[in-house]
Parts: C-alpha cells; structure tokens; sequence
C-alpha cells in the first residue's frame, strides 16, 4: 500500500495521493463521531457494499446526502445496445440507492458531475477518487482539509450548488402518496358536503347566502368519526412525506397544526361532537321517568319531556355554532393546501422520470 503526504497548511491541510487505499479513509473513520456527511462522486460500486454500508449505518445518528452520476446515462441514445446498458446502470443505482430503503440518506443523481468530495462535519476530502471500492486499485489524489471551520464554508457554499444542479430522488413515494392524498382528500370533500347538509340552510331569493341551522342542525355521528379518522389518516400521511423526504414544500406548510385543530374539533366531548351524539329520543325517556313523579298524565310527562329535549338540543346547537364555522374554515384551507401538495408532487414524480429516460 502506498499513502503519500504532503503538508500544505501545518494540522489543517494537506495532500494525499495513494494507491491500493481509499485515500478518504480518514473521512471515513470519522463517520461514526459525524452529524453530518456529503458524498459526491462520479460513479458507486457496482456490487459492493462497503461503502454504501457506512452511509447506512451513518443515518442513524448524521444526516447523510449523495450525490452521484449515473454511467452510460446519455441525454440521447443512438443505438439500442447503448439503451440497454443504460437502462441496466439507472435500474441498479435508483435500486441500491433508493431513499425508500436507505432511511436517513438524500439521494440526489447530478448527470453532469464529475467532482468527488466525501467529507462530515469535521473534516473533508476533495479529488480525484470516488466514492466506490474500485477507486483504491487506482492512483488517486486530492486534499484532506481538517479545519471545521473550512469545512463548513464547503457545506454552506459548494454542496448547495452540486445538489441544486443535481435530481434529488425519491423512488416511487411522490406517485403513492399523490394516489393516496387525493384519494383522502376526495373522501373529505364528499363527507363535509353531507354534513353540510345538516348544518347550513340557505336563505335569499335565490338561496345564495348559506346560514348555520341554529334551531335543528344535524350531524351525522357516523360522518363525524369517518371525517376524524380521514384527518389522522392525513396528518399520518403528510409527517411521512416530512419525514422521508425533507422536500421544502411540506415544511412551510402549517397543515399539521391545521389538521390537529380541525380534529379537536371533532374529537369527543367537543360542542359537535355533543351535538352529533346527542340522542333526542333518549334524552326524553330518561326525563320522562323523572316527570311521571310529578305527574298523573303520561301524555302531559311526554310532552314536557320532548319539550325539553328539544331545548337542549337547540342549546347544544348554539355552543357547537362557533366551532362549526371554524371547522369549515378549516376544511377549506386543509382542502386548498392538499391540493398544493398533489400538484407539487406531481411535479416532483414527473422531474424523477427524467432520472429514468430510456422508455420510448
């Protein structure tokens, strides 16, 4: 094995050229002590796992991003065997580095990158190598820097410009969670509109102004639990989209806030959730027991009974009016940013496709 060095700045930086190693090995070694780890390089290795293995294992306490080329992937193919090759290359890396898979490691594919950098938090290493096991059967050269602070200038400054040029991708996450959201999403629409139904009364000649029904509002209490269950089931969705992708899109998003205000309103023993539940029938029955102590008459128990049913509902109706129209309120502004985050996620499934662009 051969290592040479050559000291350019005195405990800060220097040059190393080696053969038979990986002339990173240092950066390497401090992988396990990183918070934070970029990888650029033209090509991986084909089948070993080496390298690939300590990103992996990485993720877990750093956060870790790549970003490579792809060989043999041409922007035109000119033959069917050059097709084909390429096809096979995409096939393996979109499979060994799918972010899908790899929890905690970005992915992004730069088809105009030739610049290997493999660096943490605390030191880097830039040159000639990449980031492969084959590199170290090679003559490589490059620059160790182990000051922090010049480190840092390469991560605020250069790893920017390399991912902003390069495809982050996602695998096929953005086409299911774009099935997925619009199927919720639909499921919501269709729900608030029956409850409205049940809700609002609509006044004027031509019954364009929609008025809350303060004196007999219904609400499905099935409806109800269903719209509840849909608003976890977003709130669920959307964290993992956060979570998986740490797309911009879905971090300036107030959603999850909105989400969890909308379901309180829901939830039991909130005012709709009272409203919803409340059984005018019952309500009357158990009353009536108490009124027969009182009265000789069934009938006049009966009515003073349902009387009073009635008013209690009216009065629940009231209490719930408030959080009725912020409900509402909420459901319009939730519906307007899922759409937005569907159509976003349509953009960014079409931007993947131009990872894979051997289909005819």
């Amino acid at each position: 094995m051969s290592l040479e060095r050559i000291i350019l700045v005195p405990g800060s930086i220097e040059l190393v050229s080696s053969k038979d190693e990986l002339n990173y090995q240092e950066v390497l070694d401090d992988f396990p002590n990183a918070e934070y780890i970029f990888v650029t390089t033209y090509n991986i290795s084909a089948k070993r796992n080496h390298l690939l293995d300590l990103l992996k294992d990485s993720a877990e306490h750093a956060e870790v991003r790549i970003v490579t080329n792809i060989p043999n992937h041409y922007d035109t193919y000119y033959s069917d065997s050059a097709r084909e090759k390429a096809k096979d290359s995409i096939k393996n890396y979109t499979k060994r580095l799918n972010s899908n898979e790899i929890d905690g490691v970005a992915t992004f594919y730069h088809f105009d990158n030739h610049t290997k950098i493999v660096l943490t938090n605390n030191i880097a290493y830039i040159g000639s190598a990449n980031f492969s096991d084959e590199s170290m059967n090679n003559r490589e050269t490059g620059t160790l820097i182990r000051d922090p602070e010049k480190v840092k200038l390469i991560i605020e400054n250069l790893v920017p410009l390399i991912e902003d040029e390069g495809i982050q991708y996602f695998g096929d996450i953005f086409n299911k969670k774009q099935i997925i959201l619009s199927k919720l999403l639909s499921d919501m629409m269709s729900i608030t509109d029956s409850m409205k139904e049940g809700l609002f009364t609509y006044v004027g000649r031509f019954e364009e102004n929609e008025v809350y029904n303060s004196r007999d509002p219904y609400v499905s209490p099935k409806k109800l639990n269903q719209l509840c269950e849909i608003l976890y089931e977003f709130d669920e969705e959307i964290n993992d989209l956060i979570s998986v992708t740490g797309h911009d899109t879905f971090f300036e998003s107030n959603i999850i806030s909105n989400l969890e205000t909308a379901r309180n309103l829901c939830e039991e023993e909130s005012p709709i959730y009272e409203l919803a539940f409340f059984d005018h029938q019952d309500f009357a029955c158990e009353l009536i027991s108490d009124e027969l102590s009182y009265y000789d008459e069934l009938d006049e128990a009966t009515e003073i009974a349902s009387q009073r049913a009635f008013d209690r509902h009216e009065e629940l109706a009231e209490v719930a009016e408030p959080d009725v129209n912020e409900l509402y309120n909420l459901i319009e502004v939730i519906t307007d940013e899922i759409i937005r985050f569907v159509d976003e996620l349509e953009k960014l499934h079409d931007q993947q496709q131009a990872i894979d662009n051997t289909k005819r």
